[in-house]
């Protein structure tokens, strides 16, 4: 019995691992968000449907740019994920497999000119022009050369600020990046496409801090809502398949019993005359 059930759990978890890469198309097909910066208020409480301290995070393979959706392309087109408009992207830092990949929304694309001094950033021209200036002086949304700010873009109503002044030289095409709960953009230079992991695809909610404690690789507080609905959900899992056990061996016992009772009475009824 022990063998046969440890058999089906092993097959279940065998088949959604499975489904998992086929859905994602690479492997591993989770990764586990580290710290709080994509979190979406300063309580340190999570939320499902955002991504938290200790959620686990499906990664879907991304083959080109069209698979990324753009803060900026998001607001137009009404594409949204966790909490906000456009994708949220894992990417390793620099293009380095040595550094912990980060998970961040993808704010803009921007592309260099062939004059190799400016950017274009397609997304700019369908935006409401209330939404975003360039501090340059002939700066349009094909020629970006001083500092670009797209005004309200998290949830603390804070603007995107995207110094091109300071990138380093020469200019390379990318994109720019932002975690929800952080103030600035991650670096002074865009993203390359090739850095890319993944982009983001559902989430199982608290079960990756049993991996950041035992690995010691928490980044952040774990909220306290995350560990409390942790443990309930453990006790859950436990609890339930122990207790339908001890319903279902209830039930067919108090079954037999009424069957013995009912041959019990056939035994000592007196035969018909």
């Amino acid at each position: 019995m022990f063998l046969r059930d440890a058999g089906v759990a092993a097959a279940i978890v065998a088949s959604i691992l499975v489904a998992m890469f086929a859905y994602t198309g690479q492997w591993p097909p989770l990764v586990v968000v580290e710290s709080d910066s994509m979190m979406h208020n300063d309580d340190n409480l999570s939320r499902v449907g955002v991504i938290d301290t200790g959620d686990m995070v499906l990664v879907k393979k991304v083959d080109g740019l069209d698979d990324i959706v753009t803060y900026a392309e998001g607001f137009v087109n009404g594409h949204r994920s966790y909490g906000d408009y456009g994708d949220v992207v894992i990417y390793k830092v620099e293009g380095s497999d040595a550094r912990t990949p980060i998970i961040h929304r993808a704010m803009i694309y921007l592309e260099v000119n062939q004059d190799g001094a400016s950017y274009r950033c397609d997304a700019l021209r369908y935006l409401p022009s209330e939404k975003w200036y360039s501090s340059g002086v002939n700066d349009t949304w094909d020629h970006l050369t001083g500092v670009l700010v797209i005004r309200e873009v998290d949830y603390m109503g804070r603007s995107l600020v995207v110094d091109i002044s300071h990138f380093n030289r020469p200019l390379r095409s990318g994109y720019i990046m932002k975690g929800d709960h952080n103030s600035m953009i991650d670096s002074s230079c865009p993203v390359r496409l090739e850095w890319v992991v993944g982009k983001a695809r559902g989430e199982i909610p608290w079960f990756g801090l049993l991996k950041l404690w035992s690995t010691d690789t928490l980044g952040s507080p774990a909220p306290e809502n995350s560990v409390r609905n942790l443990w309930i959900s453990i006790a859950v899992i436990v609890i339930a398949p122990i207790a339908v056990d001890l319903f279902i061996t209830f039930r067919e016992r108090r079954k037999a019993d009424l069957e013995r009772s009912g041959d019990s009475n056939d035994e000592a009824r007196p035969p018909d005359e």
